[in-house]
């Protein structure tokens, strides 16, 4: 009953910093509006524009996975399926998504604390002074990645959570390691064409990476069996792996459903937004595979290994200072997060 309480728990608080992280963000850029450095406002600088517009995609990202989670707990609730797992009168849902509810966790306070310390940084000396609000959301933000379950506990538990499911049934991970694998020795390089757009070229990026991390997590589980949950640094970057896919994949969905309602100018900004994110993912996530293979493979092997994660990511770079300027440049015409 604890455990399943706990998982509401860190819905609610993704729910709390993304609230605070708005309320920074809206500070931050009145202030960038409003301070003037060689007779301009520094919000008309590009390096505080491209900070305004991190501040804003951390935010979508947030957002997206908590509306996302939101709308399926609800449509799990409205089949008044109930838990048989614990004591009668706890909702199905509240155990189900315990994996997502973590997720938030790590995703929304650790997205809050970078704000939090680039508000600080565009204040400037002011951002340390008591006199100024970003004083308090620095030191305020610290909390969340503690409670609820540190973050440390939660990137371990999403894997963990995930693996105990595939050994019981629940979830076929194993066939989908080994499909995955065998699908990657045989196809060709799974390169984005440059004529796609931005959104289809999303939409093949989160294919890939969903291919990705099952071949990550399938290779991990065949070097180390069950005792991979005893490698907490493997299983913390397929974690790290799993939550760029949420992040990218749940800000994709929301985009591809905006972009048919016919409001071009939202549809535009939520364009940049994802563009952003699919480069930040995909960094990310490389980073994330060149730490944990080498734990994994060595010698040829790990050069094939290494090869397929090229293969699967390899696309064209876009144009993130572009995107950047235009985001950041939304945020100061609302004063805030351009999408409320």
């Amino acid at each position: 009953i604890a455990f399943n309480i706990l998982n509401m728990g860190r819905f609610k608080l993704g729910a709390a910093t993304l609230g605070a992280a708005k309320e920074i963000l809206g500070t931050s850029a009145t202030y960038a509006t409003e301070r003037k450095q060689f007779g301009k406002t520094i919000g008309q600088f590009g390096l505080i524009q491209q900070k305004l517009a991190g501040m804003a995609r951390r935010i979508f990202a947030t957002e997206s996975i908590l509306y996302r989670t939101a709308g399926m707990m609800d449509e799990l609730d409205a089949q008044g399926k109930m838990s048989t797992s614990i004591a009668p009168g706890f909702p199905l849902y509240v155990e189900e998504y315990a994996v997502e509810c973590s997720a938030i966790k790590v995703i929304a306070s650790e997205n809050l604390d970078w704000i939090a310390d680039q508000g600080v940084q565009i204040h400037g000396g002011y951002g340390y002074s008591e006199e100024y609000p970003m004083a308090r959301a620095y030191r305020d933000s610290r909390i969340n990645r503690i409670f609820e379950g540190t973050n440390e506990i939660n990137r371990l538990f999403i894997p963990a959570m995930l693996l105990r499911r595939a050994e019981r049934g629940k979830l076929p991970l194993l066939a989908a390691f080994d499909r995955v694998r065998n699908e990657l020795i045989e196809m060709p390089p799974l390169n984005p064409s440059a004529s796609q757009n931005s959104l289809q070229q999303a939409e093949t990026v989160v294919e890939n990476l969903r291919r990705l991390v099952l071949f990550l997590s399938g290779i991990a589980y065949q070097r180390h069996g069950n005792k991979l949950l005893e490698e907490q640094e493997v299983v913390a970057g397929l974690s790290e792996a799993i939550m760029e896919l949420y992040k990218l994949e749940s800000a994709l969905l929301r985009t591809l459903k905006v972009a048919k309602m016919g409001n071009t100018h939202r549809s535009n900004l939520q364009k940049a937004l994802v563009g952003l994110q699919m480069e930040d993912s995909i960094q990310q996530v490389q980073a994330i595979a060149r730490v944990i293979l080498p734990q994994t493979a060595e010698g040829d092997e790990l050069r094939d290994y290494l090869g397929m994660v090229r293969r699967l990511l390899r696309t064209e770079p876009i144009n993130t200072i572009a995107l950047g300027r235009q985001v950041g440049q939304a945020v100061r015409d609302a004063q805030g997060y351009p999408l409320s």
